[in-house]
C-alpha cells in the first residue's frame, strides 16, 4: 500500500548556484566608484580673480569719495553690508566645510585629533556667521566705555579676540606639531596673514580713525581707507591660502580624492 505520510511534508530543496549557468558576459561586474576630482588651481584661480576685482572696485569707491563722483559703495571693504563682506563669509564657510569633511574622515579612523578638526570647523563656521552679522562689534562699546580705551585699542573687540587667539595657539600646539612639515608652513603662514590683517591692521586703523561719532565711512581719511583695504585684502588672502592648505592636506591624506593642481 502506498505511503502517503510524507505527501504534505515541506522539504527544503537545494538549488545549485544560478551563476554557474549564466555566461560570464551577462554577469555585471562590480564597478569601482569613480574618484572625486577637484581642480584646486581652477577653484583658487577663480577666488583670487574675485579678490582682485573686489579690490579694484573698492579703490574706485575710495576715489569716488575723494573726487565727488557717484559709485556704488556696496564694494567698500569697510562696510559691513557689502559684497566683499559676503564674499569673505562665503570663503570662511567653505573652509568650515572642508574642515568638517576632514573631521568626518578622521572620526571614521578614530584619529586622536578628530576633536581638533571638529572644533576648527565650528570656529570657522562662527567666523563666517560673524563676518555677515558683525557680532564682534558688540564687544567694542562695553570695553571702550568701561576702560576708556582709545588709539590702538579703540576697536576694543580685539582684546577678547586676541586672548582667544593666544589660548587657541597654546591648546593647538600639539596638533600643529603633528602636522607634516609642508602643512606646518602653509597653516602657519595662512594663519599669520589672516590674524595680522584681522587684528594687527584693525588696531592700526583704530589709531587713525576719526572719532567724531560718525559712522559715515566716506568721512574717514584716505590713510584709514587704505589701511582697511589692506586689512580686508590680507584677511581674504589668508583664508584662500588656508583653503589651499586644507585641499593639499586632503590630497596627501586621501589619495582617492583626486585633487588636480593643473
Amino acid at each position: 500500500m502506498p505511503n502517503f505520510t510524507n505527501l504534505h511534508t515541506e522539504e527544503k530543496i537545494s538549488l545549485s548556484p544560478v551563476r554557474e549557468f549564466i555566461p560570464p558576459k551577462y554577469i555585471k561586474k562590480k564597478q569601482k566608484k569613480p574618484a572625486v576630482k577637484v581642480n584646486i588651481y581652477a577653484i583658487l584661480k577663480f577666488f583670487v580673480i574675485t579678490v582682485f576685482v573686489l579690490l579694484i572696485l573698492n579703490l574706485v569707491v575710495i576715489m569716488s569719495y575723494k573726487m565727488n563722483f557717484k559709485f556704488p559703495d556696496k564694494f567698500n571693504f569697510d562696510r559691513e553690508d557689502s559684497v566683499p563682506t559676503y564674499f569673505s563669509a562665503l570663503i570662511l564657510l567653505i573652509s568650515a566645510s572642508i574642515l568638517g569633511l576632514i573631521a568626518i574622515l578622521k572620526r571614521k579612523e578614530k584619529d586622536s585629533f578628530t576633536i581638533h578638526w571638529s572644533i576648527m570647523s565650528l570656529i570657522f563656521l562662527g567666523l563666517s556667521i560673524d563676518e555677515s552679522v558683525s557680532f564682534h562689534e558688540i564687544l567694542t562699546e562695553p570695553f571702550r566705555s568701561n576702560f576708556q580705551l582709545s588709539g590702538f585699542l579703540r576697536f576694543s573687540w580685539v582684546i577678547p579676540v586676541g586672548i582667544f587667539v593666544i589660548f587657541f595657539c597654546i591648546s593647538y600646539l600639539k596638533f600643529f606639531l603633528a602636522l607634516p612639515k609642508k602643512m606646518k608652513v602653509l597653516f602657519f603662514v595662512s594663519g599669520a596673514v589672516y590674524v595680522f590683517g584681522a587684528l594687527g591692521l584693525e588696531m592700526i586703523g583704530g589709531s587713525i580713525y576719526k572719532g567724531n561719532g560718525s559712522l559715515d565711512v566716506s568721512a574717514q581719511s584716505l590713510t584709514y581707507m587704505l589701511v582697511t583695504t589692506t586689512e580686508e585684502t590680507l584677511e581674504m588672502s589668508g583664508i584662500l591660502l588656508f583653503i589651499y592648505s586644507l585641499l593639499q592636506y586632503m590630497k596627501a591624506y586621501k589619495p582617492k580624492i583626486k585633487l588636480s593642481i593643473c
